[in-house]
C-alpha cells in the first residue's frame, strides 16, 4: 500500500507553471548578485517539491538554499542551471 498522495494532473501542471516564475526571479537575483530569492525559493521548494513527487527538484532546492546561506553565488548559479534543465525536461 502506497502512502503517496495522488495529485491531479491539472494541479501538477499549475505547480510546474509557477516554477517558470521562480526561474525568472532567480535569474534576476543572479544578475543583481543577491541570494535572498535563492534562500526563499529554495526553502519553499524544499518544502513542497517532494509532495508533488519531484524528489530531484527537492534536492536542487536544498542546494539552492544552502548556497544562499553560504553566500556562494557560483553554487547558486550552478543550481539555477540544474533547476532550468529539470524544468525544461517537464515542459
Amino acid at each position: 500500500m502506497s502512502l503517496e498522495m495522488a495529485i491531479p494532473e491539472e494541479i501538477r501542471q499549475k505547480y510546474l507553471l509557477r516554477r517558470q516564475k521562480d526561474i525568472e526571479t532567480l535569474k534576476a537575483s543572479v544578475s543583481a548578485r543577491s541570494l535572498e530569492d535563492f534562500k526563499r525559493i529554495g526553502h519553499q521548494l524544499k518544502g513542497n517539491a517532494a509532495s508533488f513527487g519531484y524528489n530531484e527538484l527537492e534536492k536542487i532546492a536544498v542546494a539552492m538554499e544552502n548556497a544562499a546561506l553560504k553566500g556562494d553565488l557560483f553554487e547558486a548559479n550552478k543550481q539555477l542551471d540544474l533547476f532550468e534543465k529539470w524544468y525544461a525536461e517537464r515542459r
